[in-house]
Formats: structure tokens, sequence, C-alpha cells
């Protein structure tokens, strides 16, 4: 009885032999039209006495190799004696350093927390203090104050934009050490005459800004404090250029408080403003006469019951106010400033039009931001002359006259949003910001941008629009100083 023939290339699969290798497949699997499977590939078949060269000079290239490796060691036993081992040992100490792979680079983690924090918030020396970081980093008369400070603003900086909770724990304890190494510095003469702990009062003013959930509100707050040390310094004759750029800092702050902060007892405004210690006025002329418009306004409408008194002269002083604010936000007003003699102004500086000297027209980014902030400004003294005009009752035609003078409320609100274009690069815009100093840039938009989403004259497509953007801007620039100041004025 004949024996079954196998059954074709099934038999392959089950051993995984290669059937025959001379031949591309089994006739079994020719008849039934399928490739054998227990086959090498085709390529590795046509090729495989090349493959098999290959193998072999691999092998020998590696025997070669290994051999030239043991011929000092085998050169160094020969010689004989202790002195030939060792160096046969430092021969083959040399031969594994040279095949390890070399390890990376360490970086201290706090490096790069105080390296994010100042590219976050300077901007090619322009922007006040900040620029002054660096250099006062490496002081030698930097005191341990100011280190706390610094790593403690830029700690709970990185963590608020990274979302990262062990960072502000870590935030928390240097921010302790360093309010009590202020306190301790505040009490010798020698010590509290040092620029570190002035910018490093004013450091914790950003911190408290960045946390604000976590502040008493009966807490005093340190731009306060930094007043006081300023005064201390301009007493003691120890004042420098950096007291100038701290002063700018806290005046601007105090002008924030004055037109968003709402309904406010604790205002840093009067305190800057009649600070008579300092060289220079403190606060630009400009921005006091604004300020003291929108008092009067205020005054004004509490008090209206009838229309006894007249109002003419207060609404063309508000529209000088706007005129002159225009004007500041498209030019580079010399001092004295616009409507003001040198008497009247004081010394102001070159340019009397910086906002406070918080910032330089040295760039294409800072020219938008401050336009941005002047053009704020003047957007809402038209809103308070209308408020004003509607609270008053019908005009008359002399109060006609001047309201038909006032700019468009809509025109100024899309210049606010042309300024936030150029300088974040929205809508197909090449940014002015570039990479260095977004979170400031966004610090200073701030105020313009909710103003744009409070104002009367915004429709919902701007709106929403805007709304868009603050995303995107918190998205890039964390959350903003000035969310420790909006009290009333949130989204």
């Amino acid at each position: 009885m004949r024996c079954r023939p196998l059954a074709s290339c099934f038999a392959c699969r089950t051993s995984k032999v290669k059937c025959d290798l001379q031949k591309p497949s089994c006739r079994r699997c020719e008849g039934r039209g399928k490739p054998c499977p227990g086959y090498a590939d085709p390529w590795a078949v046509a090729h495989r006495s090349e493959n098999a060269t290959a193998a072999l000079q691999v092998e020998l290239r590696i025997a070669k190799r290994l051999k030239e490796r043991e011929a000092p060691s085998d050169a160094a036993s020969i010689a004989g004696g202790g002195k030939a081992n060792s160096l046969a040992a430092a021969a083959g100490e040399s031969v594994r350093r040279r095949s390890t792979v070399p390890k990376q680079l360490q970086v201290d983690s706090e490096f790069v927390w105080l390296e994010r924090f100042y590219s976050n918030y300077a901007c090619a020396d322009e922007t006040a203090w900040f620029s002054l970081l660096a250099g006062l980093r490496a002081s030698r008369t930097t005191s341990a104050a100011f280190e706390g400070a610094i790593r403690a603003t830029a700690l709970a900086s990185c963590a608020m934009q990274t979302r990262q909770a062990g960072l502000m724990v870590l935030a928390r304890r240097y921010y302790g050490s360093a309010i009590a190494k202020i306190n301790s510095a505040l009490q010798n003469p020698t010590t509290a005459q040092d620029d570190s702990v002035a910018v490093a009062l004013l450091a914790m003013c950003i911190y408290e800004g960045l946390i604000p959930e976590e502040m008493s509100p009966k807490a005093v707050s340190h731009c306060k404090g930094s007043l006081m040390i300023l005064r201390y310094r301009a007493d003691q004759g120890v004042a420098s250029s950096l007291d100038s750029r701290i002063l700018a800092f806290v005046a601007h702050i105090g002008v924030l408080q004055v037109f968003a902060g709402g309904e406010r007892r604790d205002l840093l405004f009067p305190v800057v403003k009649s600070a008579s210690w300092t060289r220079h006025a403190v606060v630009e002329p400009l921005l006091a006469r604004a300020v003291e418009f929108k008092g009067t306004v205020d005054s004004v409408m509490t008090s209206i019951k009838s229309r006894e008194a007249p109002i003419t002269g207060i609404l063309q002083t508000g529209l000088d106010i706007i005129r002159d604010l225009e004007a500041a936000a498209n030019y580079r007003i010399m001092s004295p400033g616009p409507r003001k003699t040198s008497r009247q102004t004081g010394a102001m500086g070159e340019e009397s039009n910086n906002f406070n000297n918080l910032l330089s027209r040295s760039s294409y980014a800072t020219e938008a931001a401050l336009k941005g902030l002047y053009l704020t400004v003047r957007l809402q003294v038209i809103e308070f002359i209308l408020n004003l005009s509607m609270a008053h009752g019908e005009p008359t035609c002399e109060e006609l006259g001047i309201l038909t003078s006032l700019p468009h409320g809509l025109t100024a609100v899309e210049q606010i949003c042309e300024q936030v274009r150029v300088l974040f690069g929205f809508d197909g815009r090449e940014p002015a910001s570039r990479n260095q100093g977004i979170a400031f840039n966004a610090w200073c938009m701030l105020w313009p941008m909710i103003t744009v989403l409070q104002s009367g004259f915004t429709d919902r497509e701007t709106q929403l629009w805007m709304m868009d953007k603050l995303t995107l801007i918190g998205g890039l620039a964390e959350r903003s100083v000035y969310s420790g100041v909006w009290t009333n004025s949130r989204v």
C-alpha cells in the first residue's frame, strides 16, 4: 500500500522548515496557485550569497577589533611587573571611557524658573525695573531677602503658567522665608537702604497679584511698603534711578485702581500724587488731569438734584483732556506736556507722554502698548462725559455743541482693538512683542481689553472677539498681576 503524499507545505509550516531553497516554490503550491509559506523571502533567496559574504566580513571585522583591543593587555603581560599591569588597566579604562555615552547637561531648576520669569516680564531693557533683575541678581550687595522674593515670585509665575501644584507649595515656602528676611533687613538701617530690599518688596507685590485669593483683605499692601522704603531712601539721600522706576510701577497701579478698581478706600493714587519727597512729579500731568476729572464727575453726579449748576465748563474740560490723550497716544510730546507750561508741570524728563515713565517709545511693541493705555483712558473719559450729560438731563445749546464735538465711541473702541492686534499679532498681523516680554505686554493690555468688554459702545461681535483674545493671552502669559487689583471689574 502506497503512503499518502505529504500535504504540500502544511508540513513546512508546521515544522517551520524552509523546504528547498533552490526552488522558488513547491509544485503543490504552484498547482494551487498559492505562495509557499515555508520558503524564504524571494529577495533573500536571490541575494543569499551576498548576504553570506557580508555576514562573514562583519564577523572578521569584529574579530579584528577584539584582537586589537587585547593587544595592549597582551604586551603588558609579556613585559611583566606591576607597572605594566597598571598601564594595561589604564588603557582598558580609557577604552571603556571612550565607549561610554556622555551624560546630559544638568541644569538647575531654579535657573529655568528665573530665566522664564525674566523673559516673560523683561522686554529688551524697556520695561521699568524688570530690566534690572539680571544685574541685581548677580550683585554682591544682593540680600537674602531679594533672592527669596524673586524665587517666590518666579515660582508662583511658573506654577500658574504650567499649573503645577508642587511649584506653588515651594513658592509659598520661599514667600514666607522672604517676608521674614525683609522684616529682619528693615530692622537694620544699613540693610534697609539696600536696593535689593526695595525691589524685594515690589516683587512681593507681584506675588500678591499672582495669588490674590491667598491674601487677607486686611493685609498691608506691599506697594505701600515700597513707598515707605522709597521715602526712607530719599530722606537718607541714597535714592537712585531704581527708585524712579519703582515709583512708575506703583503709580501705574494707582492709576489702574482709580479707573478700573471700583469703589476702593485704600487707593494708592492719593499717596503717590502727594509724595513731596520725590525729585520730580510722579504722576504724569495729563493722567493727573484725567483722574481729577473723574473725581469731579463722580462728585457732580452724586449731588445732582436739579439743573441749578451748569456743567458746560466740566464738559469742555473733559473734551480738552480727550484731545490731549489722543495727541499723547499718536505723537511723542516733549516736556512740558500739552496745554501746560514748564512751571505747571515740573520736570518730567525729555518725553512726557510715556505713561508715568512706565515704558519707553523705543520699540514697536512698547509704542503699541502706550497707545493702548492712552486710548483706554480716552475712552473712559468719553463715557464719563456722556454719563454726566444723561444724568444732568436735557443739554443746553452750549452743552449740545460740546457733545457734538466728542469722538464717536465705536471709533474709540476700534482703535484699542487695533493696538491689541498689532501687539499680539491677531487676525493675521505680525506680532510686535515677539517672544520677549509676553507676560508684561499682557499685563499692560489687560486693562484696555477689560475696558472694551465693559464699554457700552462695544457690540456683541466685538465682545466675543475680545473674550476669545483674552483667553489666548491668558494661555500665553498666565494670570496677570492685575488680577490682584480687579475686585469689582471682573468679566
